[in-house]
């Protein structure tokens, strides 16, 4: 493989048979060029996008929108002369592997053009393979930005064949079965005159155009060469380069460096439940927390010195990008730590309770009658509740050597948590023994099980966790808690409890109040009315306890849709990842799940999967 870091070319005769050659063997070529370009060519692939910057007038801007492509060039307009035999070579390579070769070139339209002039121009032949041009047309047309109207016109593409700047002849492109086609961008993205680019406007612009040139792209290649990608994105960059590596890893080192669920849980519930009884439920407890190991500001200060703009991928940039936007939030609920500014960032990074969440909650304590408790509910020892997680935690392993997990059973945790994959349990953690097998699935299928299939992935974001992943993780949890029969009245009314909970707490209302709703409206016991309400007011008011009646209610959609749950596992991501996931999947930067869970191997629980299928709501799920 050609280094990456490679110093800068001329573009001899030397070079380009040094090109030609690599690309022959199969090999990636990421070469600089003079003055500023580069060459990258991710694998032999039967097209090329170019981009030259005019002459005198560096346009950093537009070439920026190649870049996010698998094959591309970025030069000056002065080289046409050796660009002209470069991409000569490669066309006739490619052409000779492929059947056909097909070169875009990017062009940015002057920036005193008529301000009507279209958003985009294609530029192409004006009677030859017009579904390809039709698919790019269509697809720049379908781009959807606001307060932006976006207009797409067609034009002959004999500019790009004639004159000083011409790269190959309509005789050429005969001769080697090659396509040329031009896409004019009207510079919305920069103010003209002073050429200031306005970054959101291009990045999101850039991720609509480069889906487009992919799809007009596989458009043309499973019809005219016998390359057959299975998808439009698998004709995206496979080869990845180290920045975004170093970038991953920065990201991680600085998430890894907290354990944010243990920050903000009460090490003193015990005690705190003792006072606030004692005081007769009038006052709220007082919390103690463990110290804080981190300073949150110099923390902060590193992640935004990540260097994430210089991410050529527009995907894994997005990803990245996501990722600092959630450490600075969740970084600053760590400094706002017990104080009234910790809610409103939760509230900015686990969202709060919506109308028809709140209804289903309400409905599910009015329609689910309260359970006639049993005076001596049979408990499982924790040790021996332990040791089943340890066998379920070795049921994975064997599917995935490279696990490293286990219990730790610890006197400062309350009930179970899993954390940097492992299983915590708190020593006086009361568990039904009908509910282990339900917990077992939810702590350890779950939680431990997408943390190791995240971290079997080369991006450790995977692991670490999307933003947003906590609504689809809890709400997988909470399924795989109904597919093995543990799903009980019991639990579905405490998920209830917790969104009604939390939206009171958004509308002011206190740890007494709160506590006493569930307590006397809702009727559920003083201990756990206590414990919810601890969950829900930890830290200065946690939102998160929303998130698992949440994610229930939209995985369920999800699945009524016609939508598989095992690609779902593949890590902590939330439901809007699945599209990036199955893009990185297709350009093969991630690798298949290798872990799956014991009920998805279950026969008995296929009806269950099937009946989900069909659609059914939360209200069913405790229906046999």
């Amino acid at each position: 493989m050609q280094n990456p870091l490679a110093m800068t070319d001329t573009i001899s005769d030397i070079f380009i048979k040094g090109i030609v050659r690599s690309l022959k063997r199969g090999r990636q070529v990421r070469r600089r060029l003079p003055e500023g370009g580069l060459l990258h060519i991710d694998r032999p692939l039967p097209f090329l996008v170019l981009f030259r910057h005019p002459a005198g007038q560096p346009d950093h801007a537009t070439a920026d929108f190649v870049k996010a492509e698998a094959a591309y060039i970025i030069a000056r307009e002065e080289q046409t002369p050796e660009l002209r035999q470069l991409i000569g070579e490669i066309a006739k390579a490619m052409a000779d592997e492929f059947g056909a070769f097909m070169i875009l070139e990017l062009l940015a339209a002057p920036d005193d053009s008529a301000a009507d002039s279209s958003t985009f121009r294609v530029l192409g032949p004006e009677e030859a393979l017009p579904a390809t041009i039709r698919t790019l047309k269509n697809e720049l047309a379908s781009i959807k930005i606001s307060n932006l109207p976006v207009t797409v016109t067609t034009a002959s593409n004999q500019t790009l064949l004639e004159g000083p700047n011409s790269l190959m002849s309509e005789e050429e492109l005969k001769k080697h079965s090659t396509l040329m086609l031009g896409l004019e961008l009207k510079p919305i993205y920069r103010q003209a005159g002073s050429g200031q680019v306005y970054p959101l406007l291009q990045r999101t612009l850039r991720s609509h155009v480069s889906s487009a040139i992919k799809k007009a792209v596989f458009d043309f290649v499973r019809v005219q060469t016998s390359h057959h990608p299975k998808h439009f994105q698998a004709l995206g960059r496979q080869a990845v380069v180290p920045a975004v590596w170093r970038i991953d890893r920065q990201l991680t080192s600085i998430s890894d460096q907290f354990r944010f669920l243990l920050l903000v849980t009460p090490i003193n519930a015990d005690e705190a439940w003792e006072e606030f009884r004692v005081k007769r439920f009038r006052e709220a407890p007082n919390f103690h927390y463990r110290l804080m190991p981190i300073d949150a500001d110099l923390l902060k200060r590193k992640l935004y010195n990540i260097p994430i703009e210089k991410v050529e991928d527009p995907t894994l940039a997005y990803l990245f990008r996501d990722k600092r936007r959630e450490l600075d939030k969740t970084l600053t609920m760590l400094a706002d730590r017990n104080t009234p500014h910790f809610l409103y960032s939760s509230l900015q990074l686990f969202g709060g309770v919506d109308e028809q969440l709140l209804k289903v909650a309400e409905g599910i304590l009015a329609a689910i009658p309260e359970p006639a408790r049993e005076k001596d509910v049979p408990l499982i020892p924790v040790d021996e509740f332990a040791t089943l997680a340890e066998r379920e935690i070795a049921y994975l392993k064997s599917q995935y050597p490279a696990l490293e997990s286990g219990v730790d059973i610890r006197k400062d945790i309350v009930g179970l948590i899993v954390s940097k994959g492992r299983l915590n349990i708190g020593t006086d953690a009361k568990i039904p023994r009908h509910r282990a097998e339900a917990l077992i699935q939810h702590e350890v299928g779950t939680h431990i099980l997408t943390y190791f299939n995240g971290k079997a992935q080369p991006l450790q974001q995977l692991y670490v966790g999307a933003p947003g992943y906590e609504e689809l993780q809890e709400g997988l949890a909470v399924l795989s808690e109904y597919l093995v029969g543990g799903l009980d009245q019991d639990r579905l009314r405490i998920l209830a409890a917790r969104v009604v909970t939390v939206h009171h707490l958004i509308k002011g209302c206190s740890f007494s109040d709160n506590f006493l709703r569930l307590k006397e409206e809702y009727r559920f016991s003083e201990e756990t009315a206590f414990n919810v309400t601890m969950r829900v007011h930890r830290g200065g008011g946690l939102t998160k306890d929303a998130v698992y009646l949440r994610g229930l209610v939209h995985l369920l959609h999800y699945l009524k849709e016609g939508n598989e749950l095992e690609p779902l596992l593949i890590g902590k991501i939330r439901q809007e990842y699945i599209p990036i996931v199955q893009e990185l999947i297709y350009r093969q930067v991630l690798r298949p799940v290798p872990i799956r869970p014991r009920y998805l191997t279950d026969p008995a629980v296929q009806p269950k999967l099937e009946k989900l299928k069909a659609g059914i709501t939360v209200f069913n799920l405790l229906e046999n």
